[in-house]
């Protein structure tokens, strides 16, 4: 394996000795509106978020429900219809 040849970066210092800096995410729009209306708390905020997500959740929930059961046949309305058509019938 003769003749291999590498690049050397010269300004290459290793690793560097600074401590890594924190990252700090920028707050979205309703924590945003929470501020305003005057929750200073991330936490409280937070669990007013969760709160609202969970109304939502069941209040999605609860409408799929009602859309998904069929409702019952109601059965007096083809029973008049069937005797409607035999007095009907000559």
């Amino acid at each position: 394996m003769q003749g291999i040849e590498f690049e050397e970066d010269k300004n290459f210092s290793g690793l560097s000795k600074t401590a890594p800096q924190a990252l700090e995410a920028k707050p979205s729009l309703m924590m945003k509106l929470l501020e305003r209306i005057g929750v200073v708390d991330k936490t409280t905020a937070n669990f007013i978020l969760l709160g609202v997500a969970a109304i939502f959740f069941g209040v999605t929930i609860f409408l799929y429900a009602r859309t998904l059961v069929e409702p019952a046949k109601d059965w007096s309305l083809d029973e008049k219809v069937i005797l409607e058509a035999q007095r009907l019938r000559p």
